[in-house]
């Protein structure tokens, strides 16, 4: 019997943990994140690399910036963002963030494009 028990708790954390990633997801692109950080949160010269962080780092970040704690023009403009979210959203932005990995974006010939490729 309390295998049975271990068994249900495992799946339905497992399940927690996905449906939390995907409520990230979704809060990552529809808050225009992606804009920034760019589309796989790789980051640019100008914005730090969010994806595989610390979900506890990126969580104390986005609380930070939610209570205003900014030291520069840019985290003072995420703190504009930050301060519409909700604990829960912090944490399923985390926990994507924390486990995103990147995609393996293959470049498109360019007849598939009518000539106007990448």
């Amino acid at each position: 019997m309390r295998f049975v028990l271990l068994f249900i708790i495992l799946i339905t954390q497992l399940y927690a943990e996905s449906a939390s990633y995907n409520r990230g997801e979704i809060l990552f692109f529809s808050k225009g994140c992606s804009s920034c950080h760019g589309p796989d949160a790789e980051g640019s010269s100008s914005y730090p690399k969010l994806a595989a962080k610390q979900k506890k780092y990126l969580i104390a970040k986005l609380q930070d910036f939610k209570a205003g704690k900014t030291i520069s023009v840019s985290q003072q403009m995420m703190a504009q963002f930050a301060n519409e979210l909700s604990n829960k959203n912090i944490e399923d932005l985390a926990t994507f963030l924390s486990e995103h990995k990147s995609r393996d974006i293959k470049d498109v010939p360019d007849d598939y494009l009518g000539g106007f490729g990448s």
